[in-house]
């Protein structure tokens, strides 16, 4: 749902909502081979790494075993705040004996310590000291056992890769450390979320305690704790750690999954949060020996494996002494450059997903070499095995952009493809890009490297069923094919959100679609995602801003594909068109993507350009018709959409009449755009007329048809009922023509707006007034009666040379 129609408790409840169907759709239980990932590369680490966890296991049962009744009863009644302090000193004391007994009260005496057969049990909270007692006693022993790898981390960042010096000397890459605030919201947490525990990835020589920091940039896993065992606490638990662990994404960069903990009561399950697929271990019994060992192998394997294993990207490692990343980018043959990030742009929102990233970055010095500032774009995009790629390879696509309009005058700005290339991951863990490893060659599929790494072969997924519905699995193998995809382009600009004018955000969307309707024409590509995240502002050098369309991973090449149906439903909500929400057989256009542009016209037009607006707007957006276009089905969704645009009177009812009061300007734009889309010549609205009875003209009477057959050809023009948006497709060129006509108009009108305003501030300002007149100089009108337009700056590919 869109940000700007819901308040907090809202969104958190959608959250909670999306949790649940990820649950019910897409998450695998009894999944073991989860258990095989954390496992070092090759037998020989594999076989050390399983000698260390014997014999931590055998040395945590004899100080299990040391306890007693009575040592159970002194810890019994301590409150959760008291268990704490007894944690803290437990971590410091030399022996591991108090860790282990705190421990007990998890492993051996649990529903008595927490009085699950009396009338009031404890709470939850007083699990969590018991649970990091058991985890900080196996990490005590692994620092013990274990020497530093050789280029471990001197800081506690999870961003700075690791690398062992090799499988016949078993080293710690890490020690994983629990938070010592438990049932907390951290830092980099949103809203109202607390988490029960916190595992952090810390350095090997960092000092063996509980964690007072609690930062979502170090986080290894989150640890959800529940009292009972029944399928109704390990389900939430489960959906929580879904809700979460969205959070791990957003803030740390370079994660490719993300590792999680379920513990219900006694019962301890491994989590690994995939880009389609939330698989789950079976349980790990540690009121059980066996259970018990298990659970120190994992904690032993997640210390000692190397990074890709536990989740994160070697080709993207943060910087201490830089405070950025380092980004190893691709070109098409694999050949890598490292680029030093200076900002970030845009992170990952999402549990599922491309968990697309962005940053303003700067390659590191190279004499010769082109070192202008690029955006980098950092993808895990669903695609389809080489070579059938092209289709969807926004790499592909982007090229073509940039290969057609290179050295052109135009009169907006485009993507231009600096580099770009697919990020391989060979299975053996360490990044050697384009050669074979151990006998094992590089990953295309992300997906497929981190199965191959529990050992299985991924399945290609079902196909979806008529109307665009994902059908549903039969095996948690069946993922589908994504690439990480990597790549560098030039220009950057703003979020639409700095036009803090309507006539700002009028000249952006309009340049954005002039740039989108070239591209159409000219490259045969359709870019299928028009919303907000996807138009920037460029600010250029005469003043004006400028649009610049982004995002090209649900752009398709027509040429490539055909224009035979619709592959597959795309876009945001709630910015998508009627046809792609209700994902109908006919062809995709150009049309879809301009009812995009409508209604994020509409949806900024309604919540207001700025953050003033919007805070001293005292209406409840949720309770307007257009927070329709958020909730529910798509089917529903498409169904509120038909009615708002089926004619001008609901169109203005419904929506123009809710504009926010300081976009009074764009209602007029709105109202043509509208006009040109659903109710052009021929077009007959949105919504689907019911059937009825046709009765005939005279003219429409053929005497040389026999009656019965002339009542029969009635009964069935009767009974058609034809969808307009449908026919509407028919006419495509046309209305382009005319929406493009409408966009021109009012694109010269709010220039006009601008340069009359810059010409304003320039009267109080020499310099300004000098710096106006030298770019309205340049301006060439043909048409006396014509505002003049400025032509967007020149990039340095679009220079003459």
């Amino acid at each position: 749902m869109h940000a700007a129609t819901i308040d907090k408790n809202a969104r958190v409840e959608q959250r909670k909502a999306l949790a649940a169907w990820i649950r019910r759709m897409d998450s695998f239980d009894g999944v073991d081979e989860v258990l095989n990932l954390a496992k070092p590369q090759g037998d020989e680490a594999r076989k050390a790494a399983a000698d260390v966890a014997e014999h931590i296991a055998r040395e945590l049962e004899k100080e299990l075993k040391a306890g007693t009744p009575e040592s159970d009863a002194k810890l019994k009644n301590l409150s959760s705040k008291e268990l704490c302090d007894r944690l803290k000193k437990a971590s410091n004391a030399k022996s591991l004996a108090p860790l282990a007994l705190i421990a007990r009260q998890w492993t051996h005496n649990f529903r008595s310590f927490m009085k699950l057969n009396e009338d009031t049990p404890k709470h939850e909270r007083n699990m969590y000291p018991p649970v990091s007692a058991f985890i900080l006693y196996v990490q005590c022993q692994v620092k013990r056992l274990l020497p530093p790898a050789a280029t471990s981390r001197t800081s506690s960042r999870a961003e700075q890769t690791t690398t062992q010096s090799g499988p016949a000397s078993l080293t710690a890459a890490r020690l994983l450390l629990p938070s010592i605030e438990n049932d907390f919201k951290p830092y980099g947490f949103d809203e109202l979320e607390k988490i029960d525990i916190a595992l952090h990835n810390c350095s090997v020589r960092a000092k063996l305690q509980p964690r007072s920091e609690t930062h979502i940039r170090d986080f290894f896993a989150i640890i959800e704790c529940k009292k009972y065992q029944d399928e109704k606490d390990y389900g939430e638990s489960l959906e929580q750690l879904i809700e979460y662990t969205r959070h791990v994404y957003r803030v740390q960069y370079n994660r490719r999954f993300a590792w999680a903990l379920s513990v219900c009561g006694t019962k301890v399950y491994a989590v690994v949060m995939l880009h389609d697929a939330v698989l789950v271990s079976s349980a790990m019994d540690v009121s059980k020996q066996a259970g018990r060992k298990r659970f120190v192998e994992l904690l032993v394997n997640w210390a000692v494996c190397d990074d890709v294993r536990a989740g994160y990207d070697p080709t993207m490692k943060f910087d201490p002494k830089l405070k950025h990343y380092r980004i190893q980018v691709p070109d098409m043959s694999g050949k890598m450059r490292t680029y030093t990030t200076t900002s970030y742009i845009a992170a990952a929102e999402s549990l599922l997903g491309r968990h697309t990233r962005c940053f303003l970055a700067k390659p590191d010095y190279e004499e010769g070499g082109d070192n202008d500032v690029v955006v980098i774009k950092d993808a895990f995009a669903v695609s389809s095995p080489p070579p059938d790629d092209k289709v969807r390879n926004e790499i592909v696509l982007l090229s073509d952009i940039t290969d057609t309009f290179e050295g052109k005058e135009v009169d907006f700005i485009y993507p231009e493809l600096v580099r770009g290339g697919d990020v391989k991951l060979p299975a053996g863990g360490s990044h050697v890009s384009g050669i074979s490893h151990n006998g094992v060659y590089d990953f295309e599929d992300n997906t497929g490297s981190i199965l191959s790494l529990m050992g299985v072969a991924r399945q290609d997924v079902p196909e979806s069923g008529d109307n665009g519905a994902k059908a549903k699995r039969s095996s948690w193998r069946q993922q589908p094919y994504r690439v990480h995809r990597r790549l560098a382009m030039r220009p950057y600009g703003g979020h639409l959100k700095v036009a803090e004018k309507p006539a700002e955000l009028v000249v952006v969307l309009a340049e954005a679609m002039r740039c989108h309707t070239a591209i159409h024409a000219q490259c045969q590509i359709l870019h299928r995602d028009i919303s907000p995240n996807n138009i920037l502002v460029v600010r250029g050098s005469d003043g004006l801003p400028h649009g610049l369309l982004i995002d090209f991973d649900y752009a398709i090449s027509q040429r490539r594909l055909g224009r035979s149906g619709r592959p597959g439903r795309s876009g945001t909500l709630p910015y998508m068109s009627i046809g792609n929400l209700e994902y109908d057989n006919t062809t995709q256009t150009a049309l879809d993507d301009w009812e995009a542009l409508l209604y994020t016209l509409c949806m900024w037009g309604t919540r207001g350009l700025t953050r003033k607006d919007r805070n001293e707007d005292k209406r409840v957006l949720a309770d307007l018709p257009i927070s329709q276009w958020s909730v529910g089905t798509y089917e529903k969704i498409a169904k509120a959409k038909r009615e708002h645009m089926h004619s001008a009177e609901s169109f203005g009812k419904n929506i123009l009449k809710h504009f926010h009061s300081s976009c009074e300007r764009l209602k007029p734009f709105a109202k043509e755009l509208h006009a040109a889309l659903f109710l052009h010549d021929g077009c007959a609205g949105a919504e689907i007329p019911e059937p009825g009875v046709v009765t005939p003209d005279d003219d429409d009477y053929n005497p040389y048809i026999d009656s019965d057959t002339q009542s029969e050809a009635e009964e069935q023009d009767a009974t058609r009922v034809e969808d307009p948006l449908v026919e509407r497709r028919k006419l495509e060129p046309f209305i382009v023509e005319e929406l493009s006509k409408v966009m021109a108009k009012h694109d010269r009108l709010a220039k006009s707006s601008l340069q009359k305003a810059l010409l304003k501030e320039a009267v109080a300002s020499p310099s300004i007034m000098q710096e106006t007149a030298r770019t309205m100089e340049t301006l060439s009108v043909q048409d006396p009666s014509a505002i003049p337009v400025a032509a967007p700056p020149l990039r340095r590919s679009q220079r003459k040379r």
